[in-house]
């Protein structure tokens, strides 16, 4: 409103409005609009305002932020301001550029070669399982002559009772015997018999509870057989076999049953005396099949059994008093059959008693070299059964 008012005081006022001056004197408003004829510093210091139309209050419009300056001057002049409604700015986009165009060059063409196959490798089915590394050979021949892997032998060496014999690594045995030996036969230098005492040693070496090594040997003592029928000479027999042993156990229970097999190398000699003249001598030797087994009926006692099969034995007749042969050569196969029992006391000492058949044949081939003086003639193919029993009761310590 007080704008207003100035600018229709001003516009009514016209050529009757005295003229302000500050205090340089100089007339700030001049009347007509005239422009000044005189071009000096002042000339353009004020703008002068153009005459507007008389309007009421209510039709002045005027655009918000216009600042309009007062009629009076200050001393310290002040520049006026003029803020501008800010309109929003529409961003507007550079003009597109045409594109880059590379030159062109020529392709390189590289030398025809054949293509490689491309190898496509199967999926692995989710269900199919990769097999496990296979066992290395001399790993399986250990296991195999062992027995089992060192945790087997481990668990099971855990399992057993430690009263149980089977605990001990090594055992030896020592049996005194009696024993009896018969020679039957058609040629008259092969047929005789004897007996007397005797002693069986025995060792057992178990590098495992399932794989070990025995040796056994028998020999009489104080032995004579008759010579011509009144004359009694001496003789020796021994058997010696020794070999490796597989062993099976049936459980860990002390009642448990176990068997045993292996192979041994068996020697069997009858050694007669020189100053024989009606016998000779002989001497078997070769492979061994050995089974034996143990079936406990308490904690204590225990059934054995042992059974040997000897098949193509190397057969020699040694010389006596007499040189005799039988045959030109011969087939000569042996089988051996023991039963007995044992008696635990503890894990180290063990009581046993064995009785034991051995039997022999020879089969010769050609006539005998030497005239029969009991018939008189030289008899062809003789055939030789010599059997042996033997009966021990012995003494068996384990460590």
């Amino acid at each position: 409103m007080v704008r207003a008012y100035l600018f229709l005081s001003l516009s009514l006022c016209g050529p009757f409005a005295f003229a302000q001056s500050d205090s340089t004197s100089t007339v700030l408003i001049r009347s007509g609009g005239k422009p000044p004829k005189v071009q000096n510093l002042d000339s353009s210091r004020y703008r002068v305002r153009q005459p507007e139309s008389r309007k009421d209050d209510d039709d002045l419009e005027e655009k918000p932020g216009t600042l309009i300056p007062s009629p009076v001057p200050s001393r310290s002049v002040k520049t006026s301001v003029t803020v501008k409604k800010s309109e929003p700015k529409v961003k507007t986009e550079p003009p597109p550029q045409p594109p880059i165009v590379a030159p062109i060059t020529a392709p390189v063409v590289p030398p025809k070669t054949a293509p490689e196959p491309i190898k496509e490798e199967p999926a692995p089915s989710p269900l199919v399982q990769t097999p496990a590394e296979p066992t290395p050979v001399t790993m399986q021949v250990k296991e195999l002559i062992l027995g089992g892997s060192t945790q087997d032998i481990d668990d099971y060496r855990k399992a057993i009772h430690p009263e149980d014999p089977r605990a001990n690594t090594i055992s030896i045995s020592i049996a005194p015997g009696y024993y009896y030996n018969g020679s039957s036969s058609g040629y008259s230098y092969r047929r005789y018999h004897s007996n007397g005492p005797g002693i069986g040693l025995g060792m057992n070496m178990w590098l495992t509870p399932f794989f070990g090594v025995q040796s056994k040997f028998f020999s009489s003592v104080s032995a004579s057989q008759r010579s011509g029928g009144v004359n009694e000479v001496p003789t020796d027999l021994q058997n010696f076999e020794a070999g490796i042993r597989f062993r099976k156990y049936f459980g860990a229970s002390r009642k448990a049953p176990q068997l045993s097999w292996g192979i041994d190398y068996h020697d069997g000699i009858n050694k007669i005396s020189k100053e024989s003249t009606t016998s000779i001598g002989r001497k078997s030797s070769g492979l061994s099949l050995a089974l034996e087994g143990e079936v406990p009926t308490s904690n204590i006692y225990s059934h054995l059994f042992q059974l040997d099969i000897r098949p193509r034995l190397k057969h020699h007749e040694r010389s006596t008093g007499v040189e005799a042969r039988s045959g030109v050569k011969n087939e000569t196969n042996a089988l051996g059959l023991a039963v007995g029992g044992q008696w635990t006391l503890d894990r180290r000492n063990q009581v046993f008693w064995r009785g034991q058949y051995l039997v022999e044949r020879n089969l010769f081939d050609g006539s005998a070299s030497r005239q029969d003086p009991h018939i008189g003639v030289t008899p062809d193919g003789v055939n030789v059964t010599n059997t042996m029993v033997i009966f021990y009761f012995g003494f068996k310590w384990g460590s």
